[in-house]
């Protein structure tokens, strides 16, 4: 269970360093916390922090989904769910190799190279792969004792960051609403990660012990 908590520790580490980079670098970068997203960092002054928050919040966000199968082992949506939210880390790991492309004007947005669309189509199905996990994990959550106290909070951060998808699009408000849905994520996974490092801390962190006897 060492290497299940030395996982949360790294995704909750992971999720501060992106969220931070997320929503401070705008203040040394040339493009903007409000009307510019995230991946448009990278192109930035001091760049290469966005992309290294990429791949760290992947990584810990992969480490976390190994966690989430290990601990909810045997309930319904222990296998879909954290695959789900994995997808979502390794994702993250794809959009920080291929960057995003410079968007100057509103032709821009549709005109990309090879790199640009791979990286949007990658962003638009790891977005809706981590909301559905979320909710899908929710509902496995709910039939596991240790976990059941998440359940309130995992419901409404789920619905946050679905209400969120729909707003997250190029405008005016791009910037805020994507840093508004990742922190919505982020929430999520900080959550999870917290418990489950209390879970794997307990000598009876055994992996489906817990599994509710509705299941």
């Amino acid at each position: 269970m060492k290497r299940l908590r030395q996982f949360a520790v790294l995704a909750i580490v992971s999720q501060v360093v992106f969220l931070g980079s997320a929503w401070l670098l705008p203040l040394a970068s040339e493009y903007r916390l409000v009307g510019d997203d995230i991946s448009e960092l990278v192109l930035g002054r001091y760049g290469w922090v966005q992309t290294v928050a990429f791949v760290i919040s992947g990584l810990g966000i992969i480490g976390l989904a190994y966690a989430i199968y290990r601990l909810t082992s045997g309930a319904r949506g222990s296998i879909v769910g954290p695959l789900l939210i994995g997808i979502y880390g390794f994702g993250a790991v794809v959009v920080a190799i291929f960057p995003t492309d410079r968007i100057d004007s509103k032709a821009d947005v549709y005109s990309h190279s090879v790199f640009g669309w791979i990286h949007i189509l990658t962003a638009a199905v790891c977005f809706l792969c981590v909301v559905i996990g979320m909710f899908v994990l929710t509902w496995t959550f709910s039939r596991l004792v240790r976990w059941r106290s998440l359940v309130i909070w995992s419901a409404l951060l789920a619905a946050t960051a679905l209400a969120l998808l729909f707003f997250q699009m190029e405008g005016p408000w791009v910037g805020i609403m994507q840093r508004l849905l990742v922190t919505a994520i982020a929430g999520w996974l900080l959550l999870v990660a917290t418990r489950i490092r209390t879970i794997a801390s307990t000598r009876k962190a055994v992996p489906g012990a817990d599994v509710s006897a509705s299941t």
